[in-house]
């Protein structure tokens, strides 16, 4: 399936950290469970709370479903989900393998 990046960027005025019960909705949102639920594997999240930056790559057979997943995060800042692939995919793409 396909790799989508979901960058997320808020400020520090609408910082979900400001708001426990947003806090704990994101959690439960950004979670295995959730992510099958919705139809895509969460590879990975990661989160620069200096610079109010998400960063989270999900495997799914569509756009839509990403966007879904990536949606919840646009109540308090920016969301751009990016299309993707792993060195791996574009070597063997560039070799013919």
């Amino acid at each position: 399936m396909p790799l989508f990046l979901i960058e997320h960027h808020h400020t520090a005025e609408t910082c979900p950290r400001q708001n426990p019960d947003m806090v704990r909705a994101l959690r439960s949102h950004v979670s295995d469970e959730n992510a099958e639920r919705m139809g895509l594997k969460l590879l990975s999240d990661w989160v620069n709370e200096l610079n109010h930056e998400v960063f989270i790559v999900v495997d799914t057979d569509s756009f839509a479903k990403a966007e879904s997943f990536a949606a919840p995060f646009g109540m308090n800042g920016s969301v751009e989900v990016k299309l993707g692939q792993t060195c791996e995919e574009v070597a063997k793409e560039c070799l013919g393998e």
